[in-house]
């Protein structure tokens, strides 16, 4: 994508609608996993009950659709012309007008990341609470490791998300070619490193580390148990 020069006017405009819509969903499903994150902590009723996730799924589905319509109109005054691409192909299409990543994109980002934040805040509190409430202090300092695990995850999950999001809003307005490189950059990489953040907060890697350890020695064992019995 970063070598094709987009000719079609359609193309380009319906990759930068498309782009943009996954993006905002993205912090949607963040947002929603901040308020389970805190219904959990909380021990809400009915929290992991199937209407619950459908109206997840219509939250972080739907409300998307919003800033796609915004930014469609957004784009078409900007531009007096809707197909015109001119000031879209430098960012290969990946955005739309300043005006329409700005506001339709910026601001609904960092709104859900305010809101995000937020549950996080009420989920941090909430844990506080519920933690010091246990009475054995092995029950209570595991309690208290595994929730602060839990929010330094969604807490890594929104910094990175946020960070990359607002390297291409400021690429996208202010025309930075060292914030657009930071932006290609911590995009190709952003599910690698909530993927390894995911890894290290569940220690996947210290079972695998351990498993790694034990195995050459298991290797040896049977190595010299076979020398032996040979001989």
């Amino acid at each position: 994508m970063f070598l094709i020069d987009f000719q079609d006017s359609e193309l380009c405009i319906s990759l930068g609608l498309s782009l943009q819509y996954l993006r905002v969903s993205v912090v949607c499903w963040l947002a929603a996993m901040c308020h389970h994150l805190y219904a959990t902590v909380a021990s809400l009723p009915r929290r992991d009950d199937p209407p619950t996730y459908m109206k997840y799924s219509l939250f972080a589905w739907g409300t998307p659709l919003i800033s796609l319509v915004a930014a469609a109109l957004l784009q078409s005054h900007e531009s007096h012309n809707f197909w015109d691409v001119v000031d879209l192909t430098p960012f290969n299409c990946w955005f739309l007008g300043a005006t329409a990543t700005v506001y339709a994109y910026g601001l609904p980002v960092v709104l859900l990341l305010v809101i995000s934040g937020y549950y996080l805040v009420k989920a941090a509190i909430v844990s506080r609470y519920t933690c010091s409430m246990q009475l054995e202090i092995k029950q209570r300092e595991k309690m208290k490791r595994r929730r602060a695990l839990q929010l330094m995850l969604f807490l890594k999950v929104s910094l990175i998300v946020g960070v990359v999001a607002g390297c291409g809003v400021a690429s996208r307005v202010w025309k930075i070619p060292f914030l657009w490189a930071v932006f290609c950059t911590g995009h190709s990489l952003q599910g690698s490193a909530v993927a390894l953040s995911v890894a290290c907060n569940c220690r996947v890697l210290k079972v695998y580390a351990r498993k790694s350890h034990k195995h050459p020695e298991h290797q040896v064992r049977i190595f010299i148990e076979s020398f032996v019995s040979s001989n």
